[in-house]
Parts: C-alpha cells; sequence; structure tokens
C-alpha cells in the first residue's frame, strides 16, 4: 500500500460517524481497502513496483494519500448530494473523476515501465511477449 490511511484521515478529517461506522477500526479498515485499490492501480498504469528502488517512495506516496482524500470527498459529496440542481430546468449528475487531473499530472511524471508484456497487453503489437521482436 502506497501512502497511509492516517494522512488520509488527516486530509480530510473524516470521522467513522461520517460513513456510518461505529469505531475507527471499521474506518480504518474500509480505508485500507481503498487505499489498497489506490496502490493496485498505480502499479497497473506506471506498469511499475519498483518506486522506492527508484527512489521514488515519498512522490508516490503523496500521490496515493492525495488520491484517497479525493475518493474521500466524493464518496461523501455524492451521499450529500448525488443530483445538482443548476436552475429551475437542468440538473446534472455529479461526476465521478477521482482521482483528478492534478493527481494523474503528478503521477505521469514518474516513467512507465515498458516491458514486451505492456506492448502486448496496451494492443501495441499482436504477437506474445515470447514471440515479439525489436526489444
Amino acid at each position: 500500500m502506497y501512502g497511509s490511511v492516517a494522512n488520509v484521515r488527516i486530509i480530510t478529517g473524516i470521522r467513522p460517524s461520517d460513513f456510518g461506522f461505529d469505531t475507527t477500526d471499521e474506518l480504518d479498515t474500509w480505508l485500507t481497502v481503498k487505499m489498497d485499490e489506490i496502490a493496485q492501480s498505480i502499479e497497473r498504469d506506471r506498469n511499475r513496483t519498483d518506486f522506492a528502488a527508484e527512489g521514488w517512495e515519498l512522490i508516490i506516496d503523496g500521490i496515493a494519500d492525495r488520491w484517497g482524500a479525493a475518493f474521500v470527498r466524493f464518496v461523501m459529496a455524492n451521499r450529500d448530494t448525488p443530483i445538482v440542481r443548476v436552475d429551475d430546468f437542468a440538473v446534472e449528475m455529479l461526476q465521478d473523476e477521482v482521482p483528478g487531473e492534478a493527481i494523474w499530472t503528478d503521477l505521469r511524471r514518474i516513467p512507465r515501465l515498458i516491458t514486451k508484456r505492456f506492448v502486448f497487453e496496451s494492443g501495441v503489437v499482436k504477437a506474445a511477449p515470447e514471440n515479439a521482436t525489436g526489444f
């Protein structure tokens, strides 16, 4: 897991009661699952898990914390106001744009690891990685 549940709780100021939990442990368990999902998304997007070895661990932790906080804000806003009234006639649904452009921009500063498997899974080449040439 990148980032921490404690940091997300500090950034957002959430309490267990905000999500209908009775204890801090229940909230922390739920946030841990979400932070694990975020970690998998980061690793999948960058096609790497070697952030610590490359010296990017603090950067990735910060991105994960901000992503987790953005998710919490979205959940709270969606729960409180699932429909946004613009005027008497127009109604808009809350848009799911988590993690947001700023977080994506920061994440994209970390180079993506390009491998034969990654190229194959991206649909760039049609050959299996074992048969791909040019690498």
